[in-house]
């Protein structure tokens, strides 16, 4: 079966469309599946279409939809191919809810099917026709290597407990929350650190971000980070955050971080929910107080974070395999075209 996958992002490997694009693409083509990626970061939507005309593929398979799914419904449209459209976070967030929602929900509805990682995601729909046509597909996770090093002494201090936050500049993320509860913390424990890795997507905010971190000596920004060089921050840092407004269901940040069995500190979001238990496989917030009493705790109590980490680590083996998730997949494919 030839499947062609459409995504917003695939270059730089930093943002989380592509890691769970490209990781799907390995599985497919492991499972005998002939697949072809096309990333709008890379190709415009006409050229897209016209490449698929050359080589049309049995199913279109697009990601975000607003994004993937509006060149997927034009292709479609023409070629008389159907897609199915993963839903990733911001679609039904954002575009549901502003002026992009009318065309939306029209690329939704003539989907032939519609994946979530979460229940959560499904009930936002809020639409029964599109709730019953969506599937849930738990993201699978690959544990990251160390293809690259980063030098760690120049991010790693000696006794130092380093939070770090793998996220994009973009306001959803909330990447400036920690700073005040750990700057709190850092009055009486100098040894706090906090690492940002992630690409700038939002300059304005980017540069409102850098602003901050002068301000703030324990906190540091390391930039785009390569997924070949994440896992060797992942392995070092004591804690992992995630301070989002909402996720898609679940982040790759903190499922990658999780397979390392490194205790994780988020956000008491829906997408978080999804995979954190609190005090089982991590911890919840809901306040820079909050935030403030469980960063202590993994500062003060290694033996919760390491019971934290070991649970977490254990969840991802048995709920989140790549392999789990490509048979969902390969399912939902056969279903569609017949």
């Amino acid at each position: 079966m030839k499947i062609a996958l459409i995504t917003p992002y695939y270059y730089p490997f930093v943002r989380g469309n592509a890691v769970t694009v490209r990781r799907i693409a390995r599985s497919l083509v492991r499972s005998g599946c002939r697949t072809e990626v096309y990333s709008l970061d890379s190709r415009s939507a006409s050229g897209i279409a016209r490449r698929m005309a050359d080589a049309p593929p049995r199913l279109i398979h697009a990601f975000h939809g607003w994004l993937g799914g509006r060149v997927a419904r034009a292709i479609a449209a023409q070629r008389g191919i159907p897609y199915i459209v993963t839903l990733t976070g911001t679609d039904v967030y954002e575009a549901l809810t502003d002026i992009r929602r009318e065309e939306t929900f029209a690329v939704l509805h003539d989907a032939a099917r519609l994946v979530a990682f979460d229940p959560c995601i499904r009930e936002r729909l809020g639409s029964p026709a599109l709730q019953e046509k969506t599937v849930i597909i738990p993201q699978g996770v690959e544990t990251p290597g160390e293809e690259r090093r980063i030098p760690e002494d120049l991010i790693f201090s000696g006794g130092s407990f380093t939070f770090l936050l793998p996220a994009g500049l973009r306001p959803i993320k909330q990447v400036l929350f920690p700073l005040a509860p750990l700057a709190e913390i850092y009055r009486y424990e100098p040894r706090v650190r906090l690492l940002l890795a992630g690409p700038v997507i939002d300059p304005a905010y980017a540069a409102r971000v850098m602003g901050e971190l002068e301000r703030h000596p324990f906190a540091h920004y390391l930039g785009g980070i390569d997924h070949g060089a994440i896992g060797c921050l992942y392995r070092r840092a004591d804690a992992v955050l995630n301070t989002s407004l909402f996720e898609g269901g679940m982040a790759n940040s903190i499922l990658e971080a999780m397979s390392l069995a490194r205790p994780v500190l988020v956000a008491d979001i829906e997408g978080n929910r999804a995979i954190v238990r609190e005090g089982v496989t991590g911890l919840l917030y809901r306040t820079e107080a909050e935030f403030r009493e469980k960063a202590e705790r993994l500062i003060t109590d290694p033996v919760l974070a390491r019971q934290l980490g070991h649970e977490a680590k254990r969840l991802v083996l048995e709920e989140f395999s790549p392999e789990r998730e490509v048979s969902a997949y390969l399912e939902l494919y056969r279903e569609v075209v017949g």
